[in-house]
């Protein structure tokens, strides 16, 4: 899937479709491997439950339908300029489309009026990395999670960051399990999760001395 869409499978059942990746992720990360990667982790990065709970409720019917799936929300922002809920899925439909100045603008537009708004600036982190800024994104998602240590997207982007991106195979471990405790063991994304620890385990077996001194290094 080259492009964020909202009504798109949990991570469960993405998962296999991930291992079929092109190696474009082996090595050590490029701006272009970044922004192939950023396209992975919206693939698979944002589950159900999530979307449920962004969209769910009198106003979910604003994401309007058609050839435009920003048309509800700027209706919406035509009665109401700070109708933050708006701003977000107008947001959302721009960083779908790779519109990344256009949906930066907005989740600033939303921080302005809701500093604190972890759903703005975990994606405003997924912004950052779209344009090749792997550790500037990473300080978005740790702000995110400075503000609500258990918000799920933004430990799930995190741990995806951290792993595929970065090598930080450690670190991504940390994330992922604390992901885990979030969701539960036994949920489709908790199985998920531990997968991806299993596999972060299993390619911590397979580096070699001189690619662990040179991440120290880099």
């Amino acid at each position: 899937m080259a492009k964020r869409k909202h009504n798109r499978r949990s991570p469960e059942s993405e998962v296999a479709g991930r291992r079929q990746v092109p190696g474009f992720l082996v090595g050590r990360p490029t701006v272009a491997g970044v922004v192939g990667l950023v396209v992975i982790v919206l693939a698979i990065g944002v589950f159900g439950s999530y979307l449920a709970s962004r969209f769910a409720g009198p106003s979910g019917a604003a994401l309007g339908g058609g050839r435009d799936p920003g048309a509800g929300w700027r209706a919406r922002l035509l009665q109401d300029p700070q109708d933050l809920e708006a701003l977000l899925g107008l947001a959302h439909v721009h960083l779908d489309e790779q519109r990344l100045d256009d949906a930066e603008s907005l989740y600033r537009q939303v921080l302005s009026l809701q500093p604190r708004n972890v759903e703005a600036i975990a994606h405003l982190g997924t912004v950052i990395l779209g344009r090749g800024h792997p550790e500037a994104a990473l300080r978005e998602y740790d702000r995110a999670l400075a503000v609500e240590p258990d918000y799920i997207h933004a430990l799930w982007d995190k741990a995806h960051l951290l792993q595929q991106v970065l090598h930080d195979y450690p670190a991504a471990i940390r994330a992922w399990e604390v992901f885990l405790r979030a969701v539960g063991p036994d949920s489709p994304d908790g199985k998920t999760a531990q997968r991806f620890i299993a596999e972060a385990r299993d390619a911590m077996g397979k580096t070699s001395p001189v690619d662990k001194a040179f991440d120290k290094t880099s």
